[in-house]
């Protein structure tokens, strides 16, 4: 069966190029807070293109505390924050967790990310703060964001990126996760950058967010001991993680590239009946390859008779889930007409050519008759 993604076949190169350094980390005693997570601070706020890396343990941690951030200096009670529903609840387990509420826009059917020009129907005095999330691997043009927030008047709502699906994706030559007041990153095993267990890292070129970030991934501390920050937590990249990151970085726009090379096949071989996104330039770097399908459970019984695995990303929009109460005024007919439709197929940068043909052949041969 073909796997949606296989990290095992990154194991051997890991190993490799990472075992010495664990056998340092070891026996030095310094297993947090060491050289190692210094230096990935270093090179990754150099290669997205910002000041200022923190560490923490995964994503969802760099979310909650760059809300927790932005929530705190806002200065705003009841704070909202406008994100879409398709992308599987990350925002808005961050948003519980921090008290704010998630007010949810609609998608741009063409390319299944926030639909911008809809963005000023959503803003109110609440406001605090929109979550771009770069889904799939496609960026969201983070700009005209901007733009649209500073046409409107609303100069001071802070934009969050979302890079956990993008890592290394570019917007005309810039990297995602440079454009935001803040952006977040998940180093989750099967991201286009991941390690081999949790781990994620906030980014900015705002020194005040920085360290009240820093702060709040430690404890809320103002000095050993000292807790200053309500509501803090901890939250920290080990020194083994960081050694495999650094490791890794220097592959991330190689494999982005064969990503992109087998969605092109993908593209060039389907059926009428399958629908896929044709950008494929430096702004996707094909996370997850989505098609669109009717008769979804016939098509993904078909790939499995093929030997193909497959997903969906996401079955539930954040307004369905049943552990939430987040009732939504606006319409989502676009983000429930794609949730219908969508499903995952394979696609990571060790895939063989073997592997890629036959799923090939499969979007070639389907008919949805």
């Amino acid at each position: 069966m073909i796997a949606i993604n296989d990290t095992s076949r990154l194991s051997e190169l890991i190993i490799s190029n990472s075992l010495e350094e664990f056998k340092n980390i070891i026996r030095s005693g310094r297993w947090l807070n060491g050289q190692y997570t210094e230096e990935f601070s270093r090179i990754f706020s150099e290669f997205i293109g910002v000041e200022y890396c923190l560490p923490v343990a995964n994503g969802t941690d760099a979310l909650e505390i760059a809300l927790r951030c932005l929530s705190k200096t806002s200065h705003v009670a009841n704070g909202e924050v406008i994100s879409v529903a398709n992308a599987g609840g990350y925002t808005s387990t961050a948003c519980q967790l921090v008290g704010l509420k998630p007010i949810y826009i609609d998608i741009d059917e063409h390319n299944l990310l926030m639909d911008i020009s809809q963005l000023s129907e959503h803003l109110s005095d609440n406001t605090i703060a929109v979550v771009v999330t770069h889904l799939y691997g496609r960026a969201v043009d983070v700009p005209a964001v901007r733009e649209e927030l500073d046409n409107a008047g609303y100069h001071h709502v802070k934009i969050v990126e979302d890079c956990a699906q993008a890592h290394g994706a570019k917007i005309n030559g810039q990297r995602v996760g440079s454009f935001g007041d803040i952006a977040t990153f998940s180093f989750y095993p099967t991201k286009n950058l991941g390690t081999v267990g949790d781990a994620g890292s906030i980014v900015t070129s705002n020194i005040d967010i920085y360290k009240l970030a820093s702060q709040i991934s430690q404890y809320g501390w103002n000095g050993k001991y000292n807790i200053e920050i309500h509501s803090s937590r901890n939250s920290r990249m080990d020194e083994l993680h960081a050694a495999i990151l650094i490791s890794l970085l220097p592959d991330l726009d190689r494999w982005n590239s064969k990503r992109r090379e087998i969605y092109r096949r993908y593209i060039e071989s389907s059926s009428k009946d399958i629908t896929l996104f044709h950008s494929l330039d430096e702004s996707n770097v094909v996370h997850l390859a989505i098609v669109m399908v009717n008769n979804r459970d016939v098509f993904i019984n078909y790939m499995k008779e093929k030997g193909i695995s497959t997903d969906i990303h996401y079955p539930l929009l954040d307004v369905e889930q049943p552990a939430w109460d987040y009732s939504n005024k606006n319409s989502l007919d676009k983000s429930y007409a794609a949730q219908d439709k969508i499903v995952t197929l394979p696609c990571f940068p060790t895939m063989s050519d073997q592997e890629i043909d036959i799923v090939c052949d499969a979007l070639r041969n389907w008919n949805n008759d």
